[in-house]
């Protein structure tokens, strides 16, 4: 029995629609409908009633939806008592980080942090926002830089809307002077890992290209898109340092809300609390 299958029957449970939970959970319904399915041939149950209304519990699955939380709220204060141990011990801190050290002023976090505490450090750790959220949840991450609402399992403060925009090679602007046609039939460089910045591409562009390389590292993306190997959506921060050979358009542009995540079941940690206390300040 895997802990992300009783993480989406619970999910599912509360929220009786596939839809909901894979926002919840940062993944699609198809996914989550698997884990059902796997969960249930263990168990050998039906846990859910399934209509075009959405999921219902059956009796077996009532009967089970408590079990199911007490064993992952048991799980993840096991995992928070270990970390918590550890960062006693060396007073360090690693933070997910979906967008570059500079867009996120992490310099001054760490000035602050180290103001407050001499002692710890600070370990930023690049990735997107749905891997983020992942790792904080299974105690990887002390917390972290995610773009949209989190479940109710996190504890969020929302740092600002950040805009933003799209890149492509200079050559490929230079050949064709129609934008959105070349945007629509020009490869994609996407983030990955069902990332918004991927959600918004399909929202705006559903029939877009998308290319065989992926990253979620901005500067990486910029670089691909200098070398000609696609289209990327990038944090406007970095249009002030384009590499040479890279446009920007702002045809596509879009907002989206930025927040600073870590888990409820670590809030009384001292260094949790100080972390989110030095992030409100900061933001």
């Amino acid at each position: 029995m895997e802990f992300y299958h009783l993480k989406s029957f619970v999910t599912v449970a509360k929220t009786q629609n596939l839809t909901k939970a894979a926002k919840q959970l940062y993944t699609t319904p198809p996914a989550v409908s698997a884990h059902i399915k796997a969960l249930e041939q263990e168990l050998d149950v039906i846990l859910f009633e399934r209509s075009s209304k959405g999921m219902r519990l059956t009796a077996q699955g009532v009967a089970l939806q408590e079990k199911a939380e007490a064993t992952l709220n048991s799980a993840n204060e096991f995992l928070a008592c270990a970390t918590h141990l550890d960062l006693s011990q060396t007073g360090k801190l690693t933070i997910g980080i979906n967008l570059s050290a500079r867009a996120l002023r992490c310099d001054e976090l760490l000035k602050q942090l180290h103001s407050a505490n001499s002692l710890v450090s600070l370990e930023l750790s690049p990735s997107s926002s749905s891997e983020i959220l992942n790792h904080i949840d299974t105690g990887l991450l002390d917390g972290g830089y995610v773009f949209g609402l989190s479940g109710e399992e996190f504890e969020s403060v929302f740092i600002a809307n950040r805009k933003i925009t799209t890149v492509l090679p200079k050559a490929w602007s230079d050949e064709q002077s129609d934008e959105l046609s070349l945007l629509m039939q020009r490869p994609w460089i996407s983030v990955g890992n069902n990332c918004p910045f991927d959600v918004a591409l399909h929202e705006r562009l559903p029939m877009a290209k998308i290319s065989h390389i992926s990253s979620f590292d901005e500067l990486t993306r910029l670089d691909l898109v200098a070398r000609n190997h696609g289209v990327s959506f990038v944090d406007e921060s970095e249009v002030e340092n384009l590499p040479e050979g890279v446009n920007r358009t702002q045809l596509l542009d879009f907002e989206l809300p930025l927040y600073f995540v870590v888990s409820k079941n670590r809030l009384n940690e001292p260094l949790i609390k100080g972390l989110l206390s030095e992030v409100e300040k900061l933001y």
